[in-house]
């Protein structure tokens, strides 16, 4: 059975949180395992940018936030949620997510699927959920479908189609993975930043052997898109001094 872990950043577990329970009986119907995570029930301290994780790896600070991580390194695929709070995500997600920081730098989750979900009864949606992906983005992850409710059809159920993005990407080879633009350019980006400002960055990145890549691993890149992004990263890479 595949696993999921979803991870709920409000604490009122009200209309996203629905929204999540509502995902994770369609998944269960087709033998996908869902693990609730709600970072409320957990310790984390807030990001003190030491940069120690960084330059030297691993972390000054004690509480359980990798705990949280070390369980969506072991999913198979991710739902990250937040409802809208002042424009954007709730202040506990942002706290988590400033703690993922290597994972921007050294990449741990590239490839898994991720669905977002974002409610609100105000505005800031389509912000949140843009927002939301471009974490996914930067962690490595695949946007596989996002789902978005505001005050004009908070009521309406999730369907199995909202889903079925998610639910291919989770049992898809990733050899059958599209890519977006805006990944290939991050891709890119991270390579050159990885090579040219820190050393840790510089090691991983050649374990991974991701220099030569178009992308994390091979799948089905558009070559017009492959071309942009390789070079926007060869630019990057002359303006960058070591």
């Amino acid at each position: 059975m595949l696993k999921v872990i979803a991870i709920n950043s409000s604490n009122r577990k009200m209309n996203t949180y629905d929204l999540i329970t509502q995902v994770k009986k369609i998944l269960k119907g087709n033998n996908i395992d869902v693990e609730i995570i709600n970072l409320f029930d957990y310790n984390i301290k807030p990001c003190i940018g030491c940069e120690h994780c960084l330059v030297k790896g691993g972390c000054v600070l004690t509480d359980q936030v990798f705990d949280i991580m070390e369980k969506i390194k072991l999913s198979d695929g991710i739902i990250l949620t937040s409802p809208v709070y002042m424009e954007n995500i709730s202040g506990k997600l942002k706290t988590f997510v400033d703690r993922t920081c290597r994972w921007f730098h050294r990449p741990e989750i590239y490839g898994k699927p991720v669905l977002v979900i974002s409610t609100t009864k105000g505005s800031g949606l389509k912000y949140t959920l843009n927002y939301l992906e471009k974490v996914v983005i930067q962690w490595g992850g695949f946007n596989a479908g996002k789902i978005g409710r505001s005050i004009r059809n908070i009521d309406n159920k999730i369907s199995k189609s909202d889903c079925d993005n998610f639910i291919n990407h989770l049992s898809m080879k990733k050899e059958s993975y599209k890519p977006s633009l805006k990944a290939l350019i991050n891709f890119q980006v991270q390579k050159v930043l990885a090579y040219k400002l820190i050393g840790l960055d510089s090691e991983y990145w050649k374990e991974k052997d991701w220099n030569s890549n178009a992308y994390y691993f091979k799948c089905k890149i558009n070559i017009f898109k492959s071309l942009i992004a390789t070079g926007f990263g060869k630019f990057l890479n002359k303006i960058i001094n070591k």
